[in-house]
């Protein structure tokens, strides 16, 4: 059934409101806010403390959920071993504005090169975090309070190594006996230390934690890391560190999964798309985990009911037939990177932006395709800022682009950034005196001399999903979630916006 011009009019204007009320990654406040991607109850699980993601792809947001004691029991109801945690606690730098809680890049530095080992650190850091499920289980802590300055109580820990490791088996076995866990849940850790080698030792230090303490059943940990974390060889040289990575679990969201979060949450708000939703698909549930319709409860969801709700909202195509595309599948795919994965924060923000410009049309569907597309583009924009955040350093390689069409051949981009730029370097060489000088990461194996700069850099670009490699590794080509933004032209795609 076709909806009316009127109708269309309506639906989008609630949806519109929705949508500009909504962000993905925003700490949730409520249970209705918690949704479960198939792939992510397998990130929470107990028994997997290392979880990897792009920006975006809800790092921060389950941090915040599994610390927040009342939105955790939304995680019960989807994941094993939760209703044995009698305690959560977190290590977030960025829940540490004056920098008390936590030692500062001052005292790191102090504590590290007087020989605090990296390992006893993060048993310090989180001792100090279970200090009160020690005392409640009668086991004495002789650990300084945090009051008495974070330099005392590295200093203290440096001298009473054997202690504290003892004070964590005795906890770790009293749990085990009481059928009980304890879980410490850590992000933001890119925040930790102001120095590139503070960072490089305090990871890895971290990372081999996490190893020695697989086989604890009382003690869990979750470590919430960005991806390109853990490229680095430095952080990990030390022995079995590729078990970790590989039993690391990646939070990605499935084009379905994708989907079915941003038809949930507009159901949420909008009381004509519930009524939509139960006209065409059945009766929903209302429940104290908010409104919930079945299509958005199974797992995997069903992808021939999601793309039924979008044809009640948009045509099929995105052009008079499929030849230009599907719009279930085009508007996916052109929101993705090089490794065909999106984020909820850009999808929701090509929606916003496509019910803002079909606002403006006066037609008998609720988003039409040129908005879609115009949504695109400001998505495309909003990551491309969102990139510069993080990796300063990518417009930079990027430039190597402007005023050509892509897909390009790698030999004409080796050409570019081996020839002399505006600082009269390399750009490879450019890029890695950059991120020295600013002590951040730099993002390729410096220790590796068969392969050049350029191919570093190339490699770093791809593995990033932000170029892709095509035709034997002979050209290079951008994904319009990158491309767009950085307003790159390309024969026969998308274009950006002047």
């Amino acid at each position: 059934m076709k909806l009316s011009n009127a109708e269309c009019g309506l639906l989008r204007a609630e949806l519109l409101e929705a949508a500009q009320n909504w962000q993905p990654d925003a700490p949730p406040s409520r249970d209705a806010d918690v949704f479960f991607p198939s792939a992510h109850i397998r990130a929470l699980a107990l028994d997997r403390p290392l979880v990897i993601g792009m920006r975006g792809a809800g790092k921060s947001f389950w941090s915040e959920v599994l610390t927040n004691d009342g939105l955790r029991s939304t995680v019960t109801r989807f994941v094993k071993g939760y209703d044995k945690l009698v305690h959560v606690g977190s290590i977030r730098w960025d829940q540490d504005p004056f920098k008390t809680r936590y030692p500062g890049s001052d005292v790191l530095t102090d504590g590290l090169q007087r020989g605090l080992e990296p390992r006893l650190l993060w048993l310090t850091l989180i001792l100090n975090e279970l200090r009160g499920v020690c005392v409640q289980r009668g086991i004495a802590v002789s650990l300084p309070e945090v009051s008495q300055g974070w330099g005392n109580v590295l200093s203290w820990a440096r001298q009473h190594s054997d202690e504290i490791r003892q004070v964590f088996q005795q906890l770790n076995d009293t749990l085990v006996r009481d059928g009980q866990v304890a879980l410490v849940v850590m992000d933001a850790l890119d925040r930790m230390a102001a120095q590139l080698a503070q960072s490089v030792d305090c990871l890895r230090g971290l990372l081999q934690l996490l190893l020695d303490a697989r086989q604890l059943k009382g003690l869990r940990f979750k470590v919430f890391l960005r991806e390109d974390m853990t490229h680095m060889p430095s952080v990990l040289s030390f022995p079995d560190a590729s078990k970790l990575i590989n039993e690391a679990v990646h939070l990605h969201w499935t084009r379905e999964d994708i989907y079915a979060l941003h038809w949930h949450k507009l159901a949420q708000e909008s009381t004509k798309f519930q009524q939509l939703l139960e006209q065409h698909f059945g009766p929903s549930e209302q429940s104290r985990y908010g409104y919930w319709h079945r299509l958005f409860m199974q797992s995997p969801p069903d992808e021939t009911s999601l793309t039924a709700v979008l044809k009640l909202l948009a045509p099929p195509y995105m052009g008079s037939n499929a030849r230009k595309g599907h719009v279930y599948s085009w508007w996916y795919k052109h929101l993705a990177d090089g490794k065909s994965r999106t984020s909820p924060r850009s999808f929701a923000a090509s929606l916003r932006e496509a019910l803002n410009a079909s606002h403006k049309s006066n037609v008998n569907h609720v988003l039409i395709p040129a908005a879609i597309e115009h949504g695109v583009r400001i998505a495309s924009e909003v990551r491309v800022k969102e990139l510069g955040e993080d990796y300063f350093w990518v417009g930079t390689a990027l430039a190597a682009f402007n005023d050509r069409l892509t897909p390009i051949s790698v030999q004409e981009i080796y050409g570019v950034w081996n020839g002399i730029g505006v600082e009269g370097v390399p750009t490879p060489r450019l890029i890695r005196d950059q991120c020295v000088s600013k002590q951040v990461f730099v993002p390729w194996d410096e220790t590796d001399r068969l392969i050049s700069p350029s191919q570093k850099l190339r490699d770093t670009l791809v593995e990033l999903g932000i170029l892709i490699l095509r035709d034997e590794d002979t050209r290079l080509d951008m994904p319009d979630i990158y491309r767009l933004g950085y307003r790159i032209r390309k024969r026969g795609g998308v274009s950006p916006r002047r």
